[in-house]
C-alpha cells in the first residue's frame, strides 16, 4: 500500500509538472532499487534459550508472582531449573533480604510455569535471569 501511494504520488507530481508517467515510474523504480530487500537473517525469528537458575532457599511456585496465588509445586536448594524470564511482583522477605523480582520457572510440559521469588535463586537481584517477561 505504501508503494502504491508512492507511485500515485510521483505520477501525480510528474503530470502537474508536465513530465508524463512514464518519467515519474522510472523515479520511482530508482528509489525502490537502491532499497535492498531483507536477507533470510532479518526475517527468521530468534529463538530465546531459557537460563539455568539455582536455587539456595525452598520456596513455592506460584501461579502468579506473588504469594496469595494457587501453590504449583517447590523449589529446592542446591538443584538447577530453566527460568523463562523475570517480572515485577509482590515484594518479598526472606533470610533478611526484600526483592519485588518474580522469576518465570519452565515447568516440564504438560505442568502449568510458574513463579518464583528471585530471592531464592543464587545470583543478582533477578536470580541472574536477563530477559524480562
Amino acid at each position: 500500500m505504501r508503494t502504491m501511494l508512492k507511485t500515485t504520488a510521483a505520477v501525480g507530481a510528474a503530470i502537474l509538472l508536465g513530465l508524463g508517467a512514464t518519467s515519474a515510474h522510472a523515479a520511482d523504480a530508482s528509489q525502490h532499487a537502491a532499497t535492498p530487500a531483507p536477507t533470510k537473517a532479518q526475517t527468521t525469528p530468534v529463538t530465546v534459550l531459557n537460563t539455568q537458575v539455582h536455587a539456595w532457599l525452598r520456596v513455592h511456585v506460584r501461579a502468579e508472582p506473588n504469594t496469595s496465588s494457587e501453590i504449583l509445586s517447590h523449589v529446592a536448594p542446591g538443584y538447577t531449573y530453566p527460568a523463562i524470564c523475570w517480572t515485577y511482583g509482590e515484594t518479598v522477605t526472606l533470610e533478611g533480604y526484600t526483592n519485588n523480582k518474580w522469576v518465570l520457572i519452565d515447568r516440564t510440559w504438560p505442568k502449568q510455569n510458574g513463579y518464583v521469588t528471585a530471592i531464592a535463586l543464587s545470583g543478582d537481584d533477578t536470580g541472574g535471569v536477563s530477559e524480562k517477561c
